[in-house]
Parts: structure tokens; sequence; C-alpha cells
């Protein structure tokens, strides 16, 4: 199984943003997720917005929550919850590219003083003991190499009773990262080692003082995103290789269409399911 250390994940966002802006709508999502598709959204940036509104309902966030967005990305959801709930957020990435993007966007939109945004590991953070309300993870716990770390800083740093409210890529079957390419090529092009199942996330939270999740599974609803992404990654291969032949790219640029096609091979595979999930930290 390959791994990734902390300066692979960070050259995978910083390298990767250009095609984010380009296809992602992320000037005006400022998210990098994929969205959550209903009756009220009709475009990816709505569905991308609608993410946040939805894992914030099952959450059952309120304005006095006091919340920590691990992995906050370029400061979206920590952007929705200050400007649409008034929550206060603190948002903390590898990434001091994203702190910067994260913090124009904040200001843009008027929350600068409800979201501020730090350069910090979410399994080693400096925060005290019992801070957070909330951790809201959107495609970050998965990332973690070693997902204990995260649930047991996350723990550390969450109220008791706070909650852990997830929205991630989950493993189906029984299949192994070394023995399924496709599942190799979408998560190693994300800088991600191996993910969880259900089951087994639900396993690792118990042992961190963690109740069963509560879960929505959301994967029908994401199809559209899944799609997309195809068609952006297809779009993408021709300029990625003709810019390759001329240019010695990053490793992540090259390869960043091949996850684009992975992710939906592997999803009409049935490999992945996408969940949404409110996990609450139990008395110590």
């Amino acid at each position: 199984m390959q791994t990734f250390t902390t300066e692979d994940i960070t050259n995978y966002y910083d390298h990767t943003e250009p095609h984010y802006r380009q296809f992602w709508k992320m000037e005006q999502s400022m998210g990098l997720h994929y969205g959550v598709w209903d009756r009220s959204t009709k475009t990816l940036a709505e569905a991308i917005i609608n993410t946040n509104r939805q894992l914030a309902k099952l959450g059952q966030i309120t304005a006095s929550d006091v919340i920590l967005d691990a992995g906050c990305g370029v400061g979206g959801s920590s952007i929705f919850l200050a400007k649409n709930l008034g929550c206060k957020v603190t948002g903390i990435t590898l990434s001091e590219r994203q702190v910067r993007t994260a913090s124009h966007f904040a200001n843009k939109n008027h929350v600068g003083h409800l979201a501020n945004f730090e350069r910090m590991d979410y399994t080693q953070t400096s925060f005290p003991d019992h801070h957070f309300d909330v951790v809201w993870a959107v495609e970050s716990m998965q990332t973690a190499t070693d997902k204990s770390l995260f649930f047991r800083e996350m723990r550390r740093v969450l109220k008791p009773n706070g909650k852990l409210l997830i929205a991630d890529v989950f493993k189906e079957g029984n299949w192994k990262i070394t023995e399924t390419p496709v599942m190799q090529t979408m998560l190693n092009g994300w800088a991600m080692s191996d993910i969880l199942s259900v089951s087994e996330l639900t396993h690792l939270a118990k042992k961190h003082n963690f109740t069963a999740p509560e879960r929505i599974d959301v994967t029908d609803k994401v199809r559209k995103s899944i799609q997309k992404y195809r068609w952006f990654a297809l779009a993408g291969m021709v300029g990625t290789k003709w810019y390759n032949l001329f240019h010695n790219g990053t490793h992540f640029g090259r390869v960043h269409y091949k996850t684009g096609l992975a992710q939906y091979r592997g999803w009409k595979q049935g490999l992945w399911s996408y969940q949404l999930m409110a996990i609450q930290a139990t008395g110590l």
C-alpha cells in the first residue's frame, strides 16, 4: 500500500488547485468536494454548497456551536456555516496556499470575523482539550493514512457529547487496495492511501469513545457529480498529455485526470459509496 506524507498531501492540493478553479466551479462554491443533488440544485456549484447544507442539517448545527473544520480546503464549508448559521469556525489545512485562499474568500463574503484559517495537521493540533462543540470533516478524514490518529485527536478537542460530522467516500465490499487497480488509481491520485468501510469506521469510532454513526447514504445523489468529474477528466486528458510533452509537470498534475476516470469506474463497479455521518462523542 502506498503511503503519503503531509508534504505529499499538501503538494496534491497546491498543484491541482488550478484544475478545481477551471473545472469544479471553485470560485462559486468554494468547495473541492462532491456535490449532493436534489430538487433544490440546478448547477454543480449549488450541489457542492448543498453538501454543506445537508451535513449541517444532519448535525443539527446552531449558531452557538464553535466548530473545527478539519481539513478545510479553500474554506467553503467554514464560510457557509458562518454566513448562513452564524457559527464561529476555525478551519485548518496542511496547505499555506489554501489558508490564503480561504481567508480571501471569507473576507470577500464578509465573515472574516467568524471564520479564520490556520495551517495545522489535524492529527496533532495545538487546540486545548474539549474546545469545540463540532468537528466538521468533509472529504478529509479518509485522507489520513492512520485514521486512528484522526479519531484520537478529534476526540481530544471535542467537548463531551460534541459531534463529529463527516462527508466522505467509503469502501463497499471486501476489496483490498493492493489488489484493486481502479481504486489505487482513484485514491492514490488524491494522495489517499486507502479508505475505511462504514463498519470499519464504526469499530474505530467506538474504540475512541464515539457512538455508532447516524448516517445517510447519498451515493445516488452525488451521481451527477461523479459523472461531471468524469467528463471534466476526459476534457482535461488531452490538455494534460499535450502539456506534459513539453513541460516537466508535477506528479499530481500529470495523473489528476486519471483519478477522475477511475472514480467513475469504481462507482460503476459498486466499489465505493458516499456517506453523510453524525457521530457523537461519549462522556470520558
